[in-house]
């Protein structure tokens, strides 16, 4: 591959990396939207939902799930969460629940998801202006 494809092709991957960049901004200010109508609850993490899946290489890669518990309405409810976390048993979190949906979600998890979003955009815009320098011949 020749100088220039590699530059473009380096291009071509930043542009995809600021594209979820975006999606985190995006997911950040619908987060902000929603949380203002919801209210916020004590919850604690009592379990993980442990689940093995094979990676490309074939290994097997274990991912745990937590599982809160809060009360909402008189009863106690859990919530299991989407993404992998290592958080310790026994910590407490802050729910939010929709109060007219009862859709509850866990701060700290929805933060973690966003972060790494903006992480990968962040990568991607100053990986994509050190191809711009290097095609100007400035570096």
């Amino acid at each position: 591959m020749t100088e220039v494809g590699i530059l473009i092709f380096t291009g071509f991957v930043c542009i995809l990396f600021m594209g979820v960049g975006i999606l985190g901004i995006y997911r950040k200010v619908k987060f902000s939207e929603r949380i203002r109508t919801m209210h916020t609850i004590i919850g604690v993490l009592v379990d993980y939902d442990v689940a093995e899946k094979r990676d490309e290489n074939n290994d097997i890669v274990t991912c745990y799930f937590p599982i809160y518990e809060y009360e909402w309405g008189g009863e106690t409810r859990r919530l299991e969460s989407t993404t992998s976390s290592l958080m310790k048993k026994g910590r407490k979190v802050h729910i939010l629940v929709d109060p007219q949906t009862e859709k509850a979600i866990c701060l700290e998890g929805e933060k973690e998801s966003n972060s790494l979003l903006l992480i990968f955009g962040g990568i991607g815009v100053v990986v994509f202006i050190l191809v711009l320098l290097k095609a100007a011949g400035v570096i």
